[in-house]
C-alpha cells in the first residue's frame, strides 16, 4: 500500500510540470486526478468482485502489475487525452491492489482489534506522503518523464514480489486463527449469529440504510482528500512557498497522517463515532484555516494548518473502514467494500475537480477549501446516524 499510495498521490508533485510543459489550466489538469477516481470508482466494483470469486492475493498482484503499467506509461504522454487514460488506467489498477483489499483482509485477520490494525495499515498512506518528498528532486534529475518510469518500475520490481509470495487472504492459510496474538492458547470464539433479515445478500446489503450512511461518510472524505491532495501544493506555492518546501509541506502533511492512523486504534475503546467527531471537527477547523491563509501571513500558521488536516484525516479514514467492516464483514463482503470504494472515487473525483474550477473562476482557493469543510462536516451528521445503529 505504501508503494502503490506514493504513486498515486504524487500527483500534486507532478503538477505544474505537466501543465506547464503543455500550457493547461489548473482545472484542466487537476481533471486527470478526477479520471483516474473515476477509474478507481469502476475499478472497485470489479476488484471486489474478483476477490470474492478468486481470491485477493491473485487480484492485487493484478492490481499492481496493472498500476506499474500505466504509471511507466504516463512518460509517453502526448496531450490531455492521453494524460487522462492513462491516470484512469493507473487508477483501475490501483482500485484492486490497495484499499479494496485492505479491509476483508484485515476483517479476517482480526476482529476485536479491528479499528488499530485498519487504523495501522492505514498510516502507509502518510508514509507513502513522507516518500514525496524526494519526488520533486527526482523530477529535477530525471524529468517529470523519466520519473513516471522510475516509479512504475518500482512497483513491479518491489511491491509486486512482496504480495505474490508474503499475503494471505485469511489466518486458516496459516493455520492459525483472528487475533490469535491476543488469544493465547484460547481458540478464537466464533462470531455471533446474524438474523437472516439483516442481511438480505449483497444487493439487499447496497440498499440498506447503514450502506447508504457509510456511503456518504466515505463521500465526505474522498472529497475533502482529493481536493487536499491536488491543490495544497500548487495553494502553498502561489502564497510564496518554494517548490522544495511545499514537498515538504505534502511530506508533513502525510507524516502527521501516520499519527492520526495510529491514534484511530482508540475507536476500539471509546467508539467509533467519538474518534470520527474529533477527525471531522479538526478536519473544517484545518480547512478553513487555509482557505484564511494569504502571502505574507507567517509560515507557522500554514504549517500548523497542515499538521492537523493531515492528523484529521488519519483519524477518520480508518475509522470510516472499521465502521464498514463492523456492519457488514462476513460473505459478500468483498463486493460490499468494492461498492463502497466505488462510492468513495466518485466523491474523490468531484474535490480536485471542483476545487481546480472553483480557482479557475475566482483565482483563489479560499471559496473552494470552505466548501471542503462543510462536506466534512457533513459527513459527520451520517457518520452520527450510522453510530446509533447496532
Amino acid at each position: 500500500m505504501c508503494a502503490l499510495i506514493a504513486v498515486r498521490s504524487s500527483f500534486g508533485v507532478f503538477f505544474k510540470s505537466v501543465a506547464g510543459e503543455f500550457g493547461w489550466s489548473r482545472a484542466q489538469t487537476s481533471g486527470a486526478f478526477s479520471a483516474g477516481l473515476l477509474g478507481q470508482a469502476l475499478g472497485s466494483p470489479l476488484a471486489g468482485w474478483m476477490m470474492d470469486r478468486w481470491s485477493i492475493r491473485r487480484t492485487m498482484c493484478l492490481g499492481i502489475l496493472f498500476t506499474g503499467a500505466a504509471a511507466g506509461a504516463m512518460a509517453f504522454t502526448n496531450g490531455l487525452a492521453s494524460y487522462y487514460a492513462m491516470y484512469f488506467l493507473l487508477c483501475v489498477g490501483f482500485a484492486g491492489g490497495t484499499w479494496v483489499a485492505q479491509v476483508p483482509t484485515l476483517s479476517n485477520w482480526f476482529a476485536a482489534r479491528r479499528g488499530f490494525a485498519i487504523g495501522f495499515t492505514n498510516s502507509a498512506q502518510g508514509l507513502a506522503f513522507a516518500l514525496n518528498a524526494a519526488t520533486p528532486f527526482l523530477i529535477a534529475r530525471l524529468g517529470w518523464r523519466g520519473s513516471y518510469l522510475a516509479l512504475g518500475g518500482m512497483l513491479v520490481l518491489f511491491a509486486l514480489p512482496v504480495v505474490a509470495l508474503l499475503h494471505r487472504d485469511h489466518p486458516r492459510q496459516k493455520g492459525t486463527v483472528a487475533d490469535a496474538p491476543f488469544l493465547g492458547s484460547a481458540p478464537a470464539p466464533p462470531p455471533p449469529a446474524r438474523k437472516a433479515p439483516a442481511r438480505a445478500g449483497t444487493a439487499g446489503a447496497l440498499l440498506s440504510l447503514p450502506f447508504a450512511l457509510v456511503a456518504g461518510v466515505y463521500a465526505s472524505i474522498a472529497f475533502s482528500f482529493g481536493a487536499v491532495i491536488v491543490h495544497i501544493v500548487p495553494h502553498a506555492t502561489d502564497q510564496g512557498f518554494s517548490p522544495g518546501e511545499s514537498g515538504l509541506i505534502l511530506a508533513l502533511w502525510g507524516s502527521v497522517m501516520v499519527a492520526g492512523n495510529l491514534l484511530s486504534g482508540l475507536s476500539d475503546r471509546v467508539g467509533r463515532l467519538p474518534t470520527y467527531w474529533a477527525g471531522s471537527l479538526l478536519c473544517a477547523l484545518s480547512t478553513l484555516a487555509l482557505a484564511a491563509y494569504a502571502q505574507g501571513t507567517p509560515k507557522w500558521i500554514f504549517y500548523a494548518a497542515t499538521v492537523t488536516s493531515g492528523l484529521a484525516l488519519g483519524l477518520a479514514r480508518p475509522t470510516a473502514s472499521s465502521l464498514l467492516a463492523d456492519h457488514f464483514a462476513g460473505p459478500g463482503f468483498g463486493k460490499i467494500n468494492g461498492a463502497a470504494m466505488s462510492c468513495f472515487a466518485l466523491a474523490g473525483a468531484a474535490g480536485p475537480a471542483v476545487t481546480g474550477a472553483l480557482f479557475d473562476a475566482t483565482g483563489s482557493y479560499r471559496g473552494a477549501f470552505w466548501i471542503v469543510a462543510a462536506v466534512f462536516l457533513l459527513g459527520a451528521v451520517f457518520a452520527s446516524g450510522l453510530g446509533k445503529r447496532k
